[in-house]
């Protein structure tokens, strides 16, 4: 992953200010680096080459008249179509790099060029004809891009060293962020565990000239339903031709390809769609390879029978890696090194196979991320036929749910979704709000911080649930596409690439993808106890039946370094954690047996304390 910054001071950019910037990208995996400063505004970047036009950049680019320059991080979906549009409009793009599209299509439609990118990236331009920086990151994210605002002084970054390394004065911990770490409760889009230092919204673009910092959002997660077929079949035809030119998409590299290949119906999918893909002569690399985490027979994260499966279909080999298990201290000093919070196990334990893959010479590892969260589907389906007055819809559903559930659970169900739907707004946001104080006051109760950051925690999220739709099918697509859990997962798997030199790729996680998911029927994806439906049956013939027949999934849970996570927070915590936490709250969490199965329902919150105690 590349790494890029950027600098506005309206006293002009000191040289030696863009050059600490420079060294401190420089400190993860790079081949080329460069910085660019004209008066008040100043870029830095480091360059991981992955594809053959990365090679063809020089970055910062700057445009021919030498008053806008660019860095960017990350890759594009859409080259041949953007530079087919430049090129009509009478902009081509100085060469096919992503940095020159980008800058080309920022310098053809200003602002809104954003909206026309599609991919995992993080843009900065420096624009001397109009005197500002403008920043744009794609729909969900992917690319970190940090900043950090002293009056008229603006630093951007793409991780925590380097801001840290610029700011005039130590960082401070930003102590509500540590709190919906610690509760695992998620609501600020726009915090980070440093006071001072803001996130840039993912989907959105940023300007700052000086005087305004303005950030707008460029696309919304749709959410009626606007794919409507007859036949089910044509749902099925166009979700593997989607997920096809997906995965072709996200192939683009100039070196062989790894794909992450857990076992699951997901990943096992794009394994052997990689395959057809190759066959076809579409698959945009030299060629492509399979990772398997080897987890113990004993263990709950063991899947190698499912993906040994999938290689046996396709008739390929598999390279089977342990999980890397580390002792406490590896995950302490890795976040002290990020200047961030310690990564989760599950997302840690992926490391020696990330290695291996780099060692095998690949630059890209592509992943099934997403399949759950789009493909899972929900049992809102009945509020969709009752909103459109499908009644073969809702006899249909009612049926298939009758044969797994039961007729009075099934009946149970549409009645209240039913009901649900012909509520008035108003009296639906009343009512999820009277859920919310009901949920404080449950079993779950955040009673191990102290009661200012319950309230303040309270008070989040109740502005997280004033942005969102009043209607609940419509709050729970926006909620998969803004949730602030997920701005966290993604920093710390790229980062943890990012310092070994690798990219990840998540073509289930594309704006086509997730737009496909959330304008058709909710039926499609989940029918009575069957999930992934249209998946599964677009992958008949594709995955061995073992796989599209399973309804289990991986628990890929650490119980050794949960123990260790706790022993940390009962030695430390106390002193530590000293204004966040309670400590007689404290003690009820960490009276659990994180051993037993009750560990497990508390993995995350205990987690969120070592990684707080740790930080601080």
């Amino acid at each position: 992953m590349s790494g890029i910054g950027a600098i506005f001071a309206l006293e002009g950019v000191r040289a030696d200010a863009l050059e600490t910037m420079a060294a401190s990208l420089a400190e993860t995996q790079h081949d080329d680096a460069g910085l660019w400063r004209q008066g008040t505004m100043g870029l830095a970047a480091t360059t991981l080459h992955t594809t053959v036009e990365s090679r063809e950049q020089v970055q910062p680019h700057v445009s021919n008249d030498g008053k806008v320059a660019a860095v960017f991080a990350g890759f594009l979906l859409n080259p041949d179509e953007l530079i087919t549009d430049l090129t009509a409009k009478g902009a081509p793009p100085a060469n096919r790099s992503d940095v020159a599209i980008a800058l080309a299509a920022y310098e053809a439609w200003g602002d809104g060029c954003a909206e026309r990118m599609l991919g995992e990236f993080s843009l900065i331009v420096a624009d001397g004809r109009q005197g500002r920086l403008f920043v744009a990151r794609d729909h969900l994210g992917f690319v970190p891009l940090f900043y950090m605002q002293d009056g008229q002084r603006l630093i951007i970054a793409s991780d925590f060293r380097t801001m840290a390394a610029l700011s005039d004065r130590p960082l401070e911990p930003d102590h509500l962020y540590l709190a919906q770490a610690i509760a695992n409760r998620w609501y600020t889009r726009d915090a980070t565990p440093w006071r001072q230092v803001k996130r840039v919204l993912r989907a959105n673009v940023m300007s700052f000239d000086g005087k305004r910092l303005e950030s707008q959002r460029y696309w919304e997660p749709p959410t009626e339903i606007s794919i409507r077929y007859k036949r089910d079949e044509d749902y099925v035809e166009h979700y593997r031709e989607m997920l096809l030119d997906c995965l072709r998409r996200v192939s683009r590299s100039d070196r062989m390809v790894g794909v992450a290949v857990s076992g699951g119906l997901d990943s096992s999918s794009l394994f052997c769609l990689a395959d057809r893909l190759e066959k076809n002569g579409q698959w945009q690399a030299p060629g492509f390879a399979g990772y398997s985490l080897a987890a113990g027979e004993d263990g709950n994260a063991y899947e190698l029978p499912y993906a040994r499966a999938a290689a046996r279909q396709i008739g390929r080999s598999l390279t089977e890696v342990p999980l890397f298990d580390p002792d406490i201290d590896w995950y302490t000093r890795d976040a002290e090194w990020h200047r961030d919070l310690a990564i989760p196990s599950n997302g840690a334990m992926m490391l020696d196979l990330e290695r291996q893959v780099v060692d095998d010479g690949a630059r890209v590892l592509i992943n099934g991320s997403g399949g759950d969260e789009w493909l899972q589907g929900n049992a809102q389906y009945y509020r969709e036929f009752a909103n459109s007055a499908d009644l073969a819809g809702f006899w249909k559903a009612l049926q298939r749910d009758s044969a797994a559930f039961g007729w009075s659970n099934a009946i149970k169900r549409a009645s209240r979704q039913t009901v649900a739907e012909l509520t008035p707004g108003p009296l639906r946001r009343a009512i999820r709000r009277r859920l919310r104080e009901n949920r404080r006051r449950g079993e779950r109760e955040a009673v191990w911080l102290v009661p200012e950051l319950r309230a303040a925690l309270a008070e989040a999220e109740e502005a997280y649930d004033a942005q969102m739709p009043e209607n609940a099918v419509h709050w729970a697509k926006h909620n998969l596409v803004k949730a602030p859990f997920s701005d966290l997962t993604h920093t710390m798997m790229r980062r943890q690439r990012a310092r070994i030199g690798l990219e990840s790729r998540h073509p289930m996680l594309s704006r086509a993808f997730i737009e496909f998911s959330l304008q058709t029927p909710a039926y499609i994806k989940r029918q009575g106890a069957t999930t992934k439906v249209v998946h599964r049956q677009a992958m008949a013939g594709v995955l061995p039946q073992e796989i599209l027949d399973r309804t289990t999934k991986a628990n890929f849970t650490n119980v050794k370094i949960d123990v260790q996570f706790a022993d940390y927070v009962r030695a430390h915590g106390r002193e530590r954690l000293a204004g966040i936490c309670d400590p007689e709250g404290l003690e009820r969490v960490l009276a659990v047996d994180f051993a037993s199965p009750e560990g497990d329902y508390w993995a995350w919150e205990i987690w969120g304390l070592y990684a707080g105690a740790a930080f601080l």
